[in-house]
């Protein structure tokens, strides 16, 4: 089938006398000046969708300048019959490709997204400057703090080095930590960004045996090795937010909310930290069953209400995930080790009055 029609190339305003036809894909046209053309019916647009009496002017997806117009009524219904989204709406079969790649894209920028929030702060907490980790973890220190005294006596800051030196007998790849104790009536112990160790004066009365704290201490060295409140601070707070806290141009470590977010480790991170306590203490032969009556003791604290200016202490530590999951999980040493005690009773009495 063919019909008349008028041809303009988009690049000059000479119109073609050209004749148009039917074939099995594609509207095929010639005429005196052209070479014939081919377009196929899946790159054909309609300008203005067909109307009767009115003529259908054509273009191409790939020369949107150009123009085939035809004014036969029989021809234009032959045409929209053979291409139907000629006469308006939606062409969907052109649709799909965006739509694929579109779905595609969002899939890719959810991925990322995910992949950015739950291992990016982890990487970045490695490349953190330790300036910037000391001078953030002393504002948490200080925020977490606040009011309390620091507790150091001569004997019970030598006691505490002691188990910290036990500690690494069986880890000499242990980094460098300051271990601090303050007189809080709250059973906790916390670490913090520079390898900042904080253990409460509750905790230690509370603790019947050097091996308890020993491994309490031992489960904070794991967060310290993993920085995991490095990296908890840049996926709370942002990285942009950690660069101002370290230069000095931010103020939102103290407050409630942000001290809550930092230190409100995953379960991920706690199973982390408890895995090295394990290692840590077997490694020194020290009796990892003093961790599993910590993690008891804590158990049966979980939910009191505490009030005053520590409250912001038991907020943000009520939440260690899994408390009673992680108790089974502690093992006594294997049969071949011989646990050896953490320190004599006089360093460990010297510990428990460092508070005095």
């Amino acid at each position: 089938m063919q019909t008349d029609g008028v041809y303009f190339d988009g690049e000059t305003a000479a119109e073609r006398l050209v004749t148009v036809m039917i074939e099995n894909d594609s509207l095929a046209f010639s005429g005196a000046s052209l070479i014939r053309k081919r377009w196929r019916f899946a790159d054909l647009v309609a300008v203005d969708p067909p109307r009767r009496g009115q003529p259908l002017r054509l273009t191409h997806v790939a020369q949107s300048g150009a123009r085939l117009i035809v004014r036969s009524d029989t021809f234009i219904a032959a045409l929209t019959g053979k291409v139907p989204g000629l006469r308006g709406g939606f062409k969907m079969r052109r649709l799909v490709r965006p739509v694929v790649w579109i779905a595609a894209g969002f899939a890719a920028v959810v991925v990322a997204a995910y992949l950015a929030v739950q291992f990016a702060p982890q990487k970045l907490a490695f490349a953190l400057p330790d300036s910037w980790r000391d001078r953030i973890g002393a504002q948490i220190e200080a925020s977490l703090t606040e009011g309390a005294r620091r507790c150091r006596t001569a004997s019970g800051q030598a006691a505490i080095s002691a188990m910290a030196a036990r500690l690494g007998e069986g880890n000499p790849d242990l980094p460098p930590v300051a271990i601090h104790v303050y007189d809080i009536p709250i059973i906790n112990a916390f670490a913090m960004p520079g390898g900042r160790i904080v253990i409460t004066r509750a905790l230690i009365e509370r603790a019947a045996t050097p091996e308890e704290v020993a491994g309490v201490l031992a489960h904070e060295l794991g967060h310290v090795v993993y920085r995991h409140s490095e990296a908890q601070i840049i996926r709370a707070m942002g990285l942009q937010v950690v660069i101002g806290l370290a230069t000095g141009g931010g103020d939102t470590i103290s407050s409630f909310a942000g001290l809550a977010a930092i230190l409100r480790y995953s379960r991920g991170a706690e199973a982390n930290a408890d895995e090295f306590a394990l290692k840590a203490l077997t490694a020194s032969s020290i009796d990892p069953m003093g961790l599993r009556r910590f993690f008891e003791l804590v158990l049966k604290e979980e939910g009191k209400a505490i009030t005053g200016n520590f409250g912001k202490i038991s907020s943000a530590f009520a939440t260690h995930p899994g408390t009673e999951e992680r108790i089974k999980n502690i093992r006594p040493l294997p049969p071949d080790i011989l646990a050896k005690p953490v320190m004599d009773e006089a360093k460990w009495q010297a510990l428990r009055k460092i508070c005095e």
